[in-house]
């Protein structure tokens, strides 16, 4: 799966997280998850990433995949889920 597949998958995750009142009509990848973006709060995160771990078949570490970087936009999320796929995925 292509990173421009991925990324395309978790902004579709994202936006059925937020629902349609908190989707901005502009969200992109670069959008962020938190304020100013998607409004996702400290649940929200905790079922999107249980939703990505089933979706891509990967297992985060906690406090070491989990960080503020990785959960602060839709991009950077996908670029860990990449990070966490094997390479042949």
């Amino acid at each position: 799966m292509t990173t421009d597949a991925i990324l395309e998958r978790v902004l579709k995750l994202v936006a059925q997280s937020a629902g349609s009142t908190r989707t901005p009509p502009d969200a992109g990848p670069d959008t962020p998850l938190r304020d100013d973006g998607f409004w996702l709060d400290s649940v929200d995160l905790v079922e999107l990433v249980v939703a990505c771990e089933q979706e891509f078949s990967v297992m985060f570490e906690g406090e070491v995949d989990l960080t503020e970087h990785a959960l602060s936009t839709v991009r950077s999320l996908a670029n860990l889920i990449a990070s966490k796929r094997p390479a042949s995925a």
